[in-house]
Order: structure tokens, then sequence, then C-alpha cells
């Protein structure tokens, strides 16, 4: 379709955009569609040159229709956009041996081992990498080169300034909505990408263009209005959310402190040096564990020695005898670390749901940030040792535990609810985890398959109020008294807040479908 004299639009699933001069093409991204067709009908041969806005597989189909065009992307995306060895070795990143948690599992090409970037299915022709400032000047035609980060750490637009038109990739979708929020992350519980959005928002609003060309949606015939309309929807995730009708949390005051440890109530110990593991010791000695992961990261060696060391002090001063049980709320490194240490120490049976179990036995099968190669353990697999169903009790002695499927942190997450000293207690994994403070919402790691609303965090914590906890026990030392629900309650009003606030951000308002990113919704089943 020709949209201006000399540019067409090609539209399949994404938009390219065709510039036709003196008997010439030159193509800005590729979508899968017959564009073979259009420069038939116009009578001219495959293109001179193709742009590229971004390096995702969508917007990169020349491979198949013109393979030996040259191609030019935007620098940082050469090594994805040729599929180079280079970019294979990255995306197989583990945790650097310094174990410093600073970048939040940040990686060249994803988050935690999990490549975040769409490769082209085959290499592209690439000859040269594109800077922001630079000029391309073809057949007559000044295209300004223009950083716009946001959908991609590189992306890049062209302003053809002569016409007042930004090819503008995926900055924008028409009606002032983000294209999708998976292609806005970088790292753990950072809006890093929701920045660089807004600031490419605020560099397209001061080129005031009169046409944007999306690759991806309708062409945006008033540029200013819509640019304005999706920074205000963005500002309005970036303030700082936080309720202001629940009392400010803090950690529960402990009946006695032991080293790395406390006493929460009579018999049920947990960790605190912002590491996961939750003891309850009966009065025979007898230990049902949730999560053996102390967070303890000098090296394997030590962090062994010294849960060793853990251990003794809670055998002389606490009554441990032995940890006939573990439970396992999730698959991360970080919560299952030591399940071989209990094996040969107690001969503890280790137990997970059917979900999380299969994400620990095969890793490589699932796209997920942080499996357990990520971490640079001496296993890259683990097997446990039996499997529990969610929402069927089962009882270790005499006392009835609750498995309940509690996504959010991640798809595979369970939490295990138990009586215990006449309390409701509720060990939540990572679904809940917080430090003091009134309560906040950190934004969701969507490559852990937690699109909202149906796989995200108010379905967990609808799950857990309908149990009606006391205390609330969560990953990183977190510990909470919660008799009345009242704060369990501000984290589900928080959520539904902050539900309100994504949905308006995307296009047509489809929250879930914005939040999947390609390829997730065909393996779900296989842990449902």
């Amino acid at each position: 379709m020709a949209i201006l004299p000399g540019v067409w639009r090609c539209q399949g699933e994404t938009n390219g955009y065709l510039i036709i001069r003196d008997g010439a093409s030159l193509l800005i991204d590729c979508p899968a569609t017959d564009i073979a067709a259009v420069l038939r009908r116009c009578g001219l041969p495959a293109p001179e040159l193709v742009l590229h806005t971004q390096v995702q597989d969508e917007h990169c189909r020349e491979w198949a229709a013109f393979p030996d065009t040259p191609v030019w992307v935007p620098a940082g995306s050469e090594e994805i956009a040729r599929r180079s060895p280079i970019y294979v070795t990255a995306c197989r990143t583990r945790w650097a041996a310094d174990r410093e948690w600073q970048t939040r599992g940040e990686d060249p090409y994803g988050i935690g081992g999990c490549p975040t970037e769409r490769p082209p299915l085959s290499p592209l022709a690439v000859r040269r990498t594109l800077e922001s400032g630079e000029r391309i000047d073809w057949r007559g035609i000044m295209l300004e080169v223009v950083a716009l980060p946001g959908s991609g750490k590189h992306a890049i637009g062209f302003y053809w300034r002569e016409t007042g038109v930004l090819f503008s990739g995926d900055l924008i979708h028409a009606g002032g909505r983000a294209v999708n929020l998976y292609d806005l992350e970088r790292a753990y519980e950072l809006p890093t990408g929701y920045g660089e959005l807004a600031a490419s928002l605020a560099t397209a609003h001061r080129l005031a263009p009169s046409l944007l060309l999306p690759s991806t949606g309708p062409i945006i015939r008033h540029p200013e209005s819509a640019v304005e309309r999706l920074q205000a929807r963005l500002a309005a995730i970036l303030a700082e959310d936080i309720s202001q009708d629940a009392p400010a949390l803090t950690n529960a005051i402990p009946l006695r402190t032991q080293e790395r440890w406390r006493e929460v109530l009579p018999g049920l110990w947990q960790n605190t040096n912002a590491g996961n593991i939750i003891l309850f010791i009966r009065k025979d000695g007898d230990a049902l564990l949730v999560d053996p992961g102390p967070c303890l990261w000098p090296g394997w060696e030590e962090a062994e020695v010294a849960l060793n060391a853990d251990l003794d002090m809670l055998e002389r001063d606490a009554g441990l005898r032995r940890v006939g049980t573990a439970l396992l709320t999730h698959y991360h490194g970080d919560h299952v670390q030591f399940c071989g240490l209990l094996r040969a120490r107690y001969g503890t049976s280790v137990l997970a749901t059917p979900d999380v179990a299969a994400v620990l036995a095969r890793p490589a099968d699932y796209r997920y940030p942080c499996v357990l190669d990520w971490y640079g353990f001496p296993f890259d697999r683990l097997k446990v040792d039996g499997l529990l169903a969610y929402g069927r009790l089962f009882r270790w002695h005499d006392i009835p535990v609750l498995p309940l499927h509690t996504p959010g942190h991640c798809f595979a997450h369970a939490a295990f609810c138990l009586p215990w000293q006449g309390e409701r207690v509720a060990c939540t994994g990572d679904v809940l985890k917080y430090g003091d403070g009134p309560i906040r919402l950190e934004l969701p790691i969507l490559y852990s398959d937690t699109a909202w609303p149906s796989r995200g965090p108010a379905i967990a914590f609808r799950r857990l109020a309908a149990w009606h906890p006391t205390w609330l026990l969560g990953g990183h030392s977190f510990a909470c008294h919660d008799p009345q629900g009242t704060h369990l309650a501000a984290w589900r009003a928080a959520v539904d807040d902050l539900t309100g606030k994504l949905t308006a951000l995307v296009g047509k308002g489809n929250l879930r479908r914005a939040m999947t990113p390609p390829g997730y919704d065909a393996r779900r089943p296989e842990l449902m």
C-alpha cells in the first residue's frame, strides 16, 4: 500500500517500508509478507539495501526473501543478526564468579542466561552497523539515525526530515500504547527498559515528526498526541506506587536469634542473611525444611562448610536431629542449592510439585532465567525424590501440609501452608519477599512466564488469602505476622492497581498477550 509518494507499506504480522526512487528500492524492516510481489508490480528488482530499526526475528525475514541484499543493523546487534559464535556463546551466560548481583542478571542478550532477544532464523547479510547521529544518503534521500531504545536496548529510528517522517520501529503502537512489555525487560526487577522508552519518547517528541511509521501496528498520523499519551501512561508505571492502606512492614520480632538464624515461633527457624531456609523442628528433633538455599556465595566449598556449621549449631542449640523432608518452592538455584548436602548428611527426602520438578530435571528445555546451570554449581540438573500435587494435602507426621500454586515470581512456583504452634504459616517462596517499609510492587520478570493477570501474583495472593494464614514466611528472610490479613490485602490492592496501569499501557488492553514472550504458550501445557 502506497502511503506517501514513493513509500510503500508492506504489512504482515509486522510492517516493512519500501522507499522507491530512480528504479531502485530501500527496505526498512522486513516482515513475513510477499514484498517481492510489490516489487514485481512496480517492475523493480530486489532492494538495494535493508535497514533495521532493531534485530528481532519478526522484523528480519529478508534472509528468506532477499538473502543477498546488504543489511545494516543498529550497533550492538550485529552478532545476533549474524547468529555468530559470539552470540551463541553469550547466550550460555553463567553467573559471574564474583557472584555480584548488581547487574540483576542482565546479560548481553538476555536475563540470567535466558535469551530475550529473538535472532532471525538464518543469518542476515550484515555489511555495517549504524550509530545514533549518522546520516544515510541513499539516492538523494537523507535519513538521520536516531537512538530509540526501549523495545530493545539497541533500537533506533530513521528520521526523514525533508518529509517529517519518522520510521519509529517498535517505539510506540497507535493509540499511545506500548507494542509489548516483554521487550522492555533488561534485568530482574529493574524498570530499565521502561525508563529507556520514556527517554526515547522524549526524543521523538523533540523531533516533532508529522507522521510515525511504526514497525508494528497502524500508521500514526497524529504523533504528538500519541507520544504524549504513552508518556503519561509510562509515568504512572514509573511513579513510586506505595500503598497507604496498610502500616509499614517490618520483619517480625523473633523469639530469639542465634548467629545467622532467628526463631520465629517455638521450633520454627529461619535464616536471617537474606537466605531462604525455613525449618520446622519437632520435639523429637525431626525437621521439615523449606528451600535449602542459604544464599551464601563465597564459593561452593566455603558455602558448604558454612551451612554444615549452621546445622551443627541448630543441632546443638535448637534441638535439631535430622531433616527428614525438604520442600522446594521453585527451581532457582538459591532455593535448591544444598539438596545434595541434606541427602548426604540426613538422608533427606526432597519433594516438589511436578512443574518445579520438571524444570529442575530438564532446565535446558525451558527458556527461563536463572535455571540451575546459570549458577555455576557442580550440577546442572536435580532429580527430586517425590512429587506433591497442588491443592492436595500431604502429611508430615501428623501435620497437614497444603501445596498451593502461587505464580508471580515465576510460573512454576509453590507455597506450602501448614499449622504450627496454633498459627497458620504460609511459606511463600519468592512470591512474597520484602524488606521494610510501605508495600510497593516491583515489575514482573516476564521471561519467568508470569503474564498478568492469569499467571501473575493476583492469583497467588488470592489463593493465599483463601487459606487465611496468620504468618507469611517468604523468600530471602522475609517474615510477617499478618493475623487479620491486612498486609496480604494491601498486596492484592497494589497488584490490582498496577494491573490497571499496565493494561492501559498496551494495545487493546490485552495484558496477557503483551506480557507473554513468543513461544511460551506452546511450552506451558507441559508444566500444567
